[in-house]
């Protein structure tokens, strides 16, 4: 399944409510609606300045991983319902043991897509292959600078030629396993803006497959602090032009917002209002909502006991105001 092309789709539909629609209609017909998104543990090898991780009492709380017990009720209570599955958020996965076996679990429930968000530092050959042995369609690589400098300056633990052999092993993965894809997400700032046209030179011997531009976002208890993109507003219309160029010269899709500072217009996301009954957010700490408790129940029971299909239906019909406005800029899919 290519996921970004029904996110293509998803953008030619403008109205919410003819999506609530799609969604009701799906949910009636017990097809695959979810979007899970999954930190089998709490914890990460590096400090990105960028990152909640790299500040100390924000990681003090951020401990405990899934017991093999606790995924497997987790699989079965949540897998049968998701059209894709994302094996590390906010949270470095390649630190879970069990990796292979949560991709063996997502394949034995036929989830459709299935991929994993690393820094790619502790990869090592035998574990790619594993992953793409296991079935994993896409890795997507956390990537915040291209010059070793502003690379270990901004990833702080970090070592740019182990990502560069990495990379490359991946590519090397990639040719024996065709359908493997590889994302690049870079968030940017104002001190590694500039590196962006030099990406594709980083990764010669290793196709991105999809390219995520993301603007830095104030994430609350983070070391770097400068969230004023202002300065880059002149030159990023020009620069996100060429770099749609390069992408569509090399077969990358390409995630981007069209303006550095959207107008209102664009910041309108009502892709949002769909978020909470389609994307799924599990932690050894928490999973989605505090009526759920995947260990007790599995999604499909608890969504009859929560009318769950009811809610969805009454969304059709309600106004805007009616949905909290989410701060998520809209990425354009090119």
């Amino acid at each position: 399944m290519n996921f970004y092309n029904l996110l293509k789709i998803n953008s030619l539909i403008k109205n919410f409510r003819i999506k609530f629609l799609g969604l009701w209609l799906l949910n009636v017909l017990n097809k695959r609606t979810l979007a899970i998104f999954l930190d089998p543990m709490l914890a990460c090898n590096l400090r990105c300045v960028m990152c909640h991780f790299s500040d100390n009492k924000k990681r003090a709380n951020l401990k405990g991983k899934f017991t093999d017990k606790d995924l497997e009720l987790f699989a079965k209570s949540l897998f049968p319902n998701a059209l894709k599955l994302q094996i590390g958020c906010g949270a470095e996965p390649t630190l879970y043991p069990n990796v292979e076996k949560i991709i063996m679990l997502a394949k034995h429930y036929q989830i459709p897509f299935i991929s994993l968000t690393t820094n790619v530092i502790l990869l090592t050959a035998e574990k790619i292959n594993a992953y793409a042995n296991a079935g994993l369609d896409e890795f997507i690589i956390s990537l915040h600078g291209v010059r070793k400098e502003t690379y270990e300056s901004f990833m702080v633990g970090a070592n740019h030629d182990i990502f560069v052999k990495n990379i490359t092993l991946i590519g090397e993965t990639k040719k024996q396993n065709p359908n493997l894809q590889l994302r690049v997400n870079y968030t940017f700032n104002q001190d590694n803006f500039d590196e962006i046209k030099d990406i594709f030179s980083l990764f010669e011997n290793t196709k991105i497959d999809v390219l995520q531009l993301r603007p830095i976002s104030n994430m609350g208890d983070t070391v770097y602090q400068n969230f004023d993109l202002s300065p880059l507003k002149n030159k990023y219309s020009t620069f996100i032009e060429q770099i749609k160029y390069e992408a569509k010269l090399r077969g990358t899709t390409l995630l981007c917002n069209d303006n550095l500072i959207p107008n209102n217009s664009e910041t309108e996301n009502t892709n949002s209002f769909l978020m909470p009954y389609t994307s799924c957010y599990a932690s050894p700490k928490a999973c989605w909502y505090d009526s759920f408790d995947f260990r007790e129940e599995t999604f499909r029971k608890w969504s009859k006991r929560t009318h769950w299909k009811m809610k969805i239906f009454r969304n059709i019909f309600r106004s805007k105001t009616y949905f909290k406005q989410s701060k998520a800029l809209k990425y354009s899919v090119y």
